[in-house]
C-alpha cells in the first residue's frame, strides 16, 4: 500500500454546534489479527479541528475491477472531553486521495445525566462497491 488518503475531525457542542477545542481524538486502525493500532492521537485546536491525518490506503487502481478486495481502509475514531459524553465512530473509509471528514456533535453532560460514563457508537457499515 503505497497510496493514502486523510482524515479530519470536528467536534462542536451540540445544541449550539459551537467549536469545541480541547477534545482528544484517537484514531486506530484494526490488524488483521484482531487487535487495534494507534495511528493518531490529536487534540482539536480552537476551531474544533484536528487533521489532517495521512492514513495509508489501497491504490486506486485495485478497486476499478470486481474481486479485487476492499478498495478502502477501515478506521476506528474515539473522542472524549471532560464534561461531554465519549464518542466511538467505528469504520471510517478512507479512499486513496480523498480527504474524509467526521462530524462529532459532543452532547454536554449537564443535559443529559443519564448519559454520564457511556460511550455512543456509531458503526459505519462497509460501502458495496
Amino acid at each position: 500500500m503505497a497510496a493514502s488518503g486523510t482524515l479530519q475531525a470536528r467536534a462542536f457542542a451540540s445544541n449550539a454546534q459551537l467549536p469545541l477545542p480541547g477534545v482528544a481524538i484517537r484514531i486506530t486502525e484494526r490488524t488483521p489479527e484482531g487487535s487495534m493500532k494507534l495511528l493518531a492521537l490529536r487534540i482539536t485546536d480552537e476551531s474544533g479541528m484536528i487533521g489532517p491525518i495521512v492514513i495509508e490506503a489501497p491504490e486506486r487502481a485495485g478497486s476499478q475491477a470486481p474481486g479485487t478486495g476492499q478498495p478502502f481502509t477501515q478506521v476506528d475514531l474515539s473522542a472524549e472531553c471532560p464534561g461531554y459524553e465519549q464518542i466511538l465512530v467505528e469504520g471510517i473509509q478512507i479512499f486513496a486521495g480523498v480527504r474524509a471528514i467526521q462530524e462529532l456533535a459532543m452532547i454536554p453532560y449537564p443535559q443529559y445525566p443519564e448519559y454520564y460514563n457511556l460511550t455512543e457508537v456509531f458503526p459505519i457499515s462497509p460501502q458495496a462497491l
